[in-house]
């Protein structure tokens, strides 16, 4: 795995070129079309016009098979939006209201359920724990979940916020909005999306299913091992937030409708991209399954999906009368970084993060001694990644504990440090007390990372033992490693604990916060992620 960049975007060229120069994109495609590798497929449109596509590499290396204007990809999360789109087209045949509650259609579900609306499922508002996450914490594969468990483990849950205050993401409101068509329809969300939208729109090689692979023209999904590639899963046991297969033609189809709106007409899309949106920060907002923002200066409007082996973006660009597609079945394949290239075509902007004399440049360090370099010394957290810090050959050495690569850097004075391979990666320590920093900050093209200094050493015997969490049913094993904490779900491998404080560790999978009662007896730790927060665990008894 590369330094640096496992946590942080990678760097791009300099980029400037005319309207119709496509060489830059053809240059960074051509990467994907050497040898037998899987690909991408692009697609740019100027007013519904295809003016750019281009498909390179391997739709099924088994097969020798090359992708094509006929290969469908897994969309993963760009599906979401066209389940919006028959929530919204039920609304206006009149079968259901966005403000109808969750307990209408769910009267079997909790209190939580008289809370939250449709139009909350929709846009990410409701609170409902990721059912993904959930998963995870319980040690589970997601993708041999069925309705039935759906129904259990959302049953337990608690909100996380009160409905319609914060954003967070959630594939557990685009399941419940699947059950929702399908109850109210009385059709799969298959047959249902082909009448009112594929078929209208003529998008003859999209839809959803259970099983990818078994659609013809489907593309696999690989993902890159120390052996080779490998085909990553697709079959899954329910449709919530992903469930769709298209082609970048088609997909160019649904863009450009959501430009003419001739189809589903003026009232649909106004409901689609302009009522009941949700503001999550300045010129960034969110309205069902899409995401309204400002890119390179340009409004955009835009969803990406991402599954293991597939990376799909779709986008529209509404003042430019620009809609682009681009899909992977490459693990591997930075969609951002294809995406930004080719739009700086159109926008005729210029990127510059590092210029590439400045960046090989030469850089004249300076040598500190190891009493200099002493006070760097430690282990510094920036939640969920850590660094440690030591001294190795009369140099200051540093070992990404996120995935073990460790390198030495460059002092280019006192408390400031760059990384060899890597001039625009700088390091710089500060808040020294007692001949202690107590702050690392990375800075990498122009973008801050403040990690603090891990805090004073806590005794971990007294956390070693069993943990039980009734809303996800699952017990956490806590053990020692070599002096370190680490928990096992069930038979799973161990799982690492950074110490953060009294109490307080992060793991890869969130953060935990350990509980006392008034004798300060551990009793037992809440467990929080982004997508799913505070979830209670109890210490178990130790049996004699």
């Amino acid at each position: 795995m590369k330094k640096i960049s496992a946590l942080l975007l990678m760097l791009l060229p300099l980029i400037a070129f005319s309207q119709n120069n496509f060489k830059a994109i053809d240059s960074v495609l051509s990467v994907y079309d050497q040898g037998i590798v899987p690909g991408v497929s692009v697609s740019i449109a100027k007013n519904g016009k295809v003016i750019y596509s281009r498909n390179v590499g391997y739709a099924d290396i088994e097969a020798s098979k090359k992708i094509d204007d006929k290969t469908l990809f897994c969309m993963a999360s760009v599906s979401k939006q066209i389940t919006a789109a028959c929530i919204v087209l039920l609304e206006q045949q009149g079968k259901l209201s966005l403000e109808d509650k969750l307990s209408k259609y769910f009267p079997d579900f909790p209190e939580y359920a008289n809370t939250v609306s449709i139009v909350h499922l929709l846009n990410h508002t409701s609170g409902i724990k990721d059912y993904i996450v959930l998963s995870m914490l319980k040690g589970d594969d997601y993708m041999l979940y069925n309705d039935k468990d759906m129904y259990d483990i959302l049953k337990r849950q608690n909100l996380d916020f009160e409905p319609g205050s914060e954003y967070s993401y959630s594939n557990s409101g685009y399941w419940f909005l699947v059950r929702i068509i399908e109850k109210i329809s009385g059709k799969s969300i298959i047959d249902f999306a082909q009448e009112n939208i594929f078929l209208p729109l003529e998008m003859n090689n999209t839809k959803y299913t259970y099983d990818s692979y078994s659609v013809e023209n489907m593309s696999k999904g690989y993902v890159e091992t120390d052996e080779g590639y490998e085909i990553a899963p697709q079959k899954e046991g329910l449709i919530s937030g992903a469930g769709i297969v298209s082609s970048v033609y088609d997909m160019q189809k649904w863009l450009f409708e959501m430009h003419t709106q001739k189809v589903f007409g003026t009232a649909f899309w106004d409901i689609m991209l302009n009522k009941k949106v949700f503001e999550i920060g300045k010129d960034d907002f969110y309205t069902k399954g899409l995401a309204i923002n400002v890119y390179l200066g340009e409004k955009r409007i835009e969803h990406g999906g991402d599954v293991d082996g597939f990376h799909t973006l779709t986008e529209y660009f509404p003042e430019q009368e620009l809609t682009v597609v681009i899909f992977s079945n490459n693990d591997q394949v930075s969609i951002n970084q294809i995406n930004k290239t080719l739009l700086s075509i159109f926008f005729k902007r210029t990127f510059s993060f590092v210029e590439e004399e400045e960046k090989n440049k030469k850089v004249n360090g300076v040598k500190l001694t190891e009493a200099e370099l002493k006070k760097y010394i430690g282990g510094y957290v920036f939640s969920p990644y850590s660094f440690n810090v030591s001294i190795k050959e009369g140099e200051l050495f540093l070992v990404q504990e996120w995935n073990g690569v460790g390198y030495s850097v460059l002092a280019l004075g006192e408390d400031k440090f760059a990384d060899n391979d890597n001039k625009g990666v700088l390091f710089t320590f500060s808040d020294i007390k007692n001949d202690s920093a107590g702050l690392l900050v990375l800075n990498q093209n122009g973008k801050k990372y403040e990690f603090e200094r891990k805090p004073e050493f806590q005794d971990v015997h007294e956390f070693v033992g069993s943990y039980y969490s009734a809303v996800l049913d699952v017990t956490y094993n806590f053990i020692l490693e070599e002096g370190d904490l680490w928990f096992v779900i069930g038979s799973e491998e161990s799982v690492p604990l950074l110490h953060q404080g009294k109490d307080r560790y992060v793991s890869p999978f969130g953060n935990l916060i350990f509980k006392r009662d008034k004798k300060s007896k551990l009793t037992g730790f809440s467990f929080s992620h982004d997508r799913a927060r505070n979830i209670e665990f109890v210490k178990v008894p130790a049996t004699e």
